[in-house]
């Protein structure tokens, strides 16, 4: 099936949009950004990243909040696909939070990451929550964002006092952004682009574009030449090829085989790496709490080694953990890549 042919699946089952004054929410039934709601936890981590190092993560959104509806994130469909910048989670709570995080550590993380259940940019507090973080600590800061909002000289400005801002481009036309990005409706390809392009000239930090590659979609000769034009007008300092590790939001996103990511890779040029999968070693502690491994699968399915090696705890007791909850319905799992990958069950 090719690309051109997925055009009618841009918002399957999941995302109904309720329109009003120029912008929408989308809501179904489960309302799955609840648990989030409940639990309160906005800071998570530090957790092994593969780009990153040992990451504190800030989730700013509820579940699945976001601009886009992704075919292939692992985070499943979007339940509220929106551009309406608000306060969804309490800035004054994140920094408590985070605050009281990190004077538990014993070791520091090497960056504190936005990023987790959605589009960070679109919680309105951004700005104001990375200013207090600046005064708190001199860890880097990185940014996990799609990129949908820098168009808008708020985000624009929001971002200026972190170390690392990391959009992703998937697509070089925008049709094949209709397809695999599935953004909300007000939203354009030339749009997305040129607040990109804007956000380069105006940022004085590092910028690492990443491509989400899915096999028979966006891998075209023809795509990967567009996408190589698109990489020199936004001039980012890393360009970081992905693929579909985990379970994705729909079937058909395929990954790619290691062979034929590594010639793109060689097409796209200078610059240019692939993002590699986790080696860390298994972790080695004998205790596990309930909640940690909750924390992690709020954010992403993972596997038992995933766990193990996030949470810095033995394998055999994170089975033994992910056992349990699996038999209290707590967690559900699916075989993806002949890996089993558990995630909360809704």
């Amino acid at each position: 099936m090719q690309y051109s042919d997925l055009s009618n699946l841009w918002n399957p089952d999941g995302a109904q949009m309720i329109k009003g004054h120029g912008e929408g929410t989308s809501r179904t039934a489960d309302r799955k950004n609840e648990p989030l709601k409940k639990n309160g936890a906005y800071v998570f981590g530090p957790v092994p990243s593969r780009r990153l190092g040992r990451s504190l993560g800030i989730d700013l959104v509820p579940l699945k909040t976001c601009t886009y509806n992704c075919i292939y994130c692992q985070l499943g469909r979007t339940t509220n696909r929106t551009i309406c910048r608000m306060p969804y989670v309490s800035g004054k709570a994140v920094v408590r939070q985070f605050e009281e995080k990190l004077s538990s550590l014993s070791e520091k993380p090497d960056y504190i990451t936005f990023s987790g259940s959605g589009e960070p940019t679109l919680n309105s507090e951004l700005g104001w929550v990375i200013e207090q973080i600046n005064g708190l600590t001199k860890i880097p800061i990185a940014v996990l964002t799609n990129g949908s909002l820098l168009h808008l000289e708020r985000v624009r400005q929001a971002l200026q006092r972190v170390d690392l801002v990391i959009p992703s481009l998937d697509a070089g036309n925008a049709q094949l952004f209709q397809t695999i990005n599935r953004p909300h409706p007000s939203l354009n390809f030339s749009q997305v682009l040129r607040g990109m392009e804007d956000f380069r000239r105006d940022y004085g930090g590092a910028i690492w574009l990443e491509i989400m590659f899915c096999g028979g979609i966006n891998d075209d000769p023809k795509e990967i030449l567009r996408i190589r034009d698109l990489i020199g007008k936004i001039g980012p300092d890393r360009v970081q090829l992905n693929t579909v590790y985990r379970p994705p939001a729909e079937d058909f996103a395929f990954a790619l085989p290691p062979e034929r990511l590594e010639r793109i890779r060689q097409d796209l040029g200078d610059r240019v790496e692939i993002i590699p999968e986790s080696n860390l070693p298994l972790g080695e502690k004998p205790i596990l709490q309930k909640d940690d491994i909750l924390a992690l699968l709020r954010r992403r399915p993972c596997t038992a080694e995933d766990l193990s090696r996030a949470l810095g705890v033995k394998l055999e007791e994170v089975l033994r953990a992910l056992g349990r909850l699996a038999q209290d319905r707590t967690l559900s799992y699916k075989i993806f890549h002949q890996k089993c990958f558990y995630e909360i069950r809704m």
